[in-house]
């Protein structure tokens, strides 16, 4: 079957606690809120290409449990096919705690869960009969479902978009599957060693990931915008000036919305442009995926601001 986007990743359930202040170590304070939401980076980013009208193919993983069936039925509303999810006995379905102060940032913790149960035989067995342009993935899956699926894409020729996150699972090998990848600061660090502070830094880590062998970069600085490399040239994309109150899902809202505008236009720099207002209206929104902005919500706000 044809799709515009193909998304593996990980599917978890998050455990949001809202605080006024970052414990300290061994404190115990009061939270403001607790809710339990539907997480995980490949589950955000499907549900932000989702949200940009586009048809997605998504592959992943969930466990045998409420969780799981919760997680499925979640996609399901969202008007995601859970048909290539494999609901696996081997482990239960993922689980990060997310705990978000009054600064809108945030800090998690958790359990891979189904998505480290990912074998390339599954992925394999639902991937042969898909294609699409675009390869949309992250590292919150097993690493032999990594790069079955990025070894997969190359053969059919997609564009294959890696978002190197988490840090932690972060490995090289994938570097040479991919056609883009899409580091923040810290995960820029971990790649290239090269603490990125300013455009000139980003530009040198930039420049390190190309010679990786990766063909086009994106660099992604927070409010300090986006620098693209392309080409062996580099263009700094301002990020949307919004007050942040919840940076939860900003990244898989940029990775989701990157991939989408992709598929209509092959000029990174204005799909940047797209991505950068999409995660900046997240960062000002409380919640998880329903917060997320739909293609409409993007457009109006880029015909306001060229009205300004």
């Amino acid at each position: 079957m044809n799709y515009d986007v193909v998304v593996l990743g990980s599917i978890n359930m998050d455990v949001r606690v809202e605080t006024n202040n970052y414990p300290e170590y061994s404190e115990t304070v009061f939270a403001n809120k607790i809710e339990m939401l539907p997480g995980g980076k490949g589950s955000n980013q499907a549900v932000s290409v989702a949200k940009q009208g586009k048809k997605l193919a998504f592959l992943g993983a969930v466990g045998q449990d409420s969780a799981g069936n919760q997680m499925l039925q979640n996609l399901e509303n969202k008007g995601i096919s859970t048909s290539n999810i494999l609901q696996t006995d081997k482990a239960g379905t993922g689980t990060f705690v997310a705990i978000v102060d009054n600064s809108g940032e945030n800090t998690m913790v958790g359990t891979m869960g189904a998505n480290e149960k990912l074998l390339k035989e599954d992925i394999r067995e639902v991937f042969s009969d898909i294609d699409a342009k675009i390869l949309l993935l992250q590292m919150e899956t097993s690493k032999e479902s990594i790069i079955e699926t990025m070894k997969i894409a190359k053969e059919k020729k997609m564009y294959t978009i890696l978002d190197p996150a988490p840090a932690d699972g972060y490995f090289e090998e994938a570097l040479k599957y991919a056609s883009l990848v899409t580091p923040n600061q810290q995960e820029t660090e971990k790649i290239t060693g090269i603490k990125v502070v300013d455009e000139e830094t980003a530009f040198e880590a930039a420049k390190k990931i190309h010679a990786m062998g990766v063909p086009d970069v994106i660099v992604k600085m927070g409010n300090k915008g986006s620098l693209v490399y392309k080409n062996g040239e580099k263009i700094l994309v301002d990020s949307i000036k919004v007050r942040a109150v919840d940076t939860v899902g900003a990244g898989d809202t940029f990775a989701g919305a990157l991939a989408a505008a992709l598929v209509d236009t092959d000029d990174l720099v204005e799909a940047v442009r797209f991505a950068n207002i999409a995660a900046g209206i997240k960062v000002s929104r409380f919640g998880g995926q329903e917060a997320i902005p739909t293609r409409e919500e993007v457009i109006a706000y880029q015909k306001e601001a060229i009205t300004q």
